[in-house]
């Protein structure tokens, strides 16, 4: 749908779900971006556990506990929603079905740490009620306006396709936020990147995932420890079809390179640099980019993105704006799903299929760096 403007607006969605009760379990930042999402769409927030703030009531009057043990209740709350930092997902999940087995629950991405995939599949196994991940750019509109760009060119054939999620994390750091021991810079922006190729790759109606062994890259020093650098990382390999695919993130603000340079983000900005671009040739030898930029600042304000077409490098009209709220789309997707009424638009597995393909990456880089350090002379 094209309004006045010629903004691209997604078609209205469809009502939510009748209102329900939840507890969310961790208040950090997306704990509280997506109580008010829920809130948004009808859902009641009955209690919130994080032994931080115990003994506190919220603004909105709403009590904040110490432990899942205080919840009141916890068999009639339907909803539950774990917000806490990833390797606490799989224990605070396990006592949520010990709680309340029946109850459905969102897991904030990544979906569990690496070495608790055996412990989270096998909660998952023995949890009643429907699961899903808030894996939200899963539902963003800009993949699926990127794909209808690329499906508009006759006999396009996708050739490259770059993912990229840039922004500074040292103000977080500075704040307490948490830090991917298992993961780095992956754990943090690597689902992400996946569930966006992932987005794209359904709307192509073609596979985005390798077929050739990949080349990980971090940025930064790795730890005493074996923990991989936290300052950024870059994934790279081919497709079955021979299409190159590029997943880059940088945490220190620095953009990766490409023809349209982009400026480094300074400390404390809140910009970002989130962007699909997917490059294509058609039947007569023309190059096609379609760039979808994701909001700048985030989730907590706007909802507008960006699609730019380009042939041969020239661009064929001025960027479009993209109207994009996948945080709400994802909430909305995956309590119609709770409801019966829809798809599981992140399934838990699925996206332990993500974490499980990072860890492999991850190995495959120390394996990497650590070969590079035994053969490095001495000073």
């Amino acid at each position: 749908m094209v309004n006045h403007s010629g903004a691209i607006r997604p078609a209205p969605a469809p009502r939510t779900p009748a209102a329900t009760a939840c507890v969310i379990v961790g208040h950090g930042v997306m704990g509280r971006i997506q109580g008010a999402k829920l809130a948004e769409l009808g859902v009641r927030t009955v209690a919130v556990v994080d032994p931080r703030q115990a003994g506190t009531v919220l603004a909105s009057g709403v009590p904040v506990v110490g432990s899942l043990d205080e919840v009141p209740a916890p068999r009639s709350v339907g909803l539950w929603s774990i917000c806490t930092p990833t390797a606490a997902h799989a224990a605070v999940f396990r006592r949520i079905g010990r709680l309340a087995p029946e109850a459905d629950v969102i897991v904030e991405k990544p979906v569990c740490a690496p070495g608790d995939v055996p412990e989270m599949c096998r909660v998952l196994d023995a949890h009643h009620g429907r699961v899903s991940v808030d894996e939200h750019y899963l539902s963003s509109a800009v993949p699926e306006a990127v794909a209808e760009a690329v499906l508009s060119v006759p006999g396009a054939a996708v050739t490259r396709v770059v993912v990229e999620m840039t922004k500074h994390r040292g103000l977080d750091r500075t704040r307490g936020r948490f830090e991917d021991r298992a993961l780095g810079a992956l754990g943090y922006e690597g689902p992400h990147l996946l569930a966006v190729l992932d987005a794209l790759g359904l709307q192509l109606g073609m596979s985005l995932t390798p077929a050739s062994a990949a080349t990980c890259a971090f940025d930064g020093a790795w730890g005493p420890d074996g923990s991989p650098p936290q300052d950024g990382a870059e994934v790279s390999y081919r497709t079955a079809t021979g299409c190159e695919v590029v997943l880059r993130t940088s945490l220190v603000g620095r953009p990766g390179p490409g023809r349209r340079s982009q400026p480094s983000i300074p400390y404390g900005s809140r910009r970002r640099h989130r962007v699909l671009q997917v490059e294509a040739t058609d039947r007569e030898g023309h190059v096609w980019e379609v760039i979808g930029a994701f909001a700048p600042t985030g989730l907590r304000d706007g909802d507008s993105g960006t699609l730019a077409v380009l042939r041969d490098r020239l661009p064929l009209a001025p960027p479009q704006v993209l109207y994009d709220d996948p945080l709400g789309r994802h909430l909305r997707r995956i309590l119609r799903y709770f409801a019966g009424a829809g798809p599981d638009p992140a399934p838990a597995r699925h996206c332990i299929g993500h974490v499980a393909l990072l860890h492999q990456w991850v190995s495959t880089a120390r394996a990497a760096a650590a070969g590079r350090a035994a053969v490095r002379p001495a000073a």
